[in-house]
């Protein structure tokens, strides 16, 4: 099992920060590797299109408003690994920063892409991430 966790300090109010990154379906405004994201089932499946065409679909496995995270798991995509379970998280630091996380285990589907699999996910958490604090940092001082 391979596990990968990012972490970033955001200068903005816990509740700016999860209005963004507490909508399953907002992905798109935020990672910009996501073209689209489109859910069904209730708004329990995203179906993702990624910037290549790939087509990525989770499903939310578990969501809070009051401690502010959401689990989901890949159900499809074109990532060589099973048993995906990834954690998006927020915690307030203060009135000001908000602590946001990424984090994910996975099995790679062959040990040797391990290593691989895990700078691929850190680069991906990363990018997000670092997006986000830009994005909600604006809106902060706006």
């Amino acid at each position: 099992m391979a596990n990968v966790s990012v972490s970033i300090e955001i200068g903005a109010p816990v509740e700016q920060v999860w209005a963004m990154l507490g909508d399953f379906n907002g992905l798109p405004a935020w990672l910009e590797f996501v073209r689209s994201s489109r859910l069904s089932d209730g708004g329990r499946i995203r179906h993702l299109e990624a910037m290549g065409g790939a087509i990525i679909v989770e499903e939310l496995l578990e969501h809070s408003e009051h401690d502010m995270f959401y689990r989901y798991t890949i159900v499809e995509g074109p990532d060589p690994v099973s048993d995906y379970v990834a954690t998006l998280s927020a915690q307030q630091i203060d009135a000001g920063k908000t602590a946001v996380t990424w984090a994910s285990r996975f099995e790679p589907r062959e040990a040797q892409q391990a290593t691989s699999l895990v700078e691929h996910y850190e680069v991906l958490y990363r990018a997000g991430l670092d997006r986000l604090k830009t994005l909600t940092e604006a809106r902060a001082r706006a």
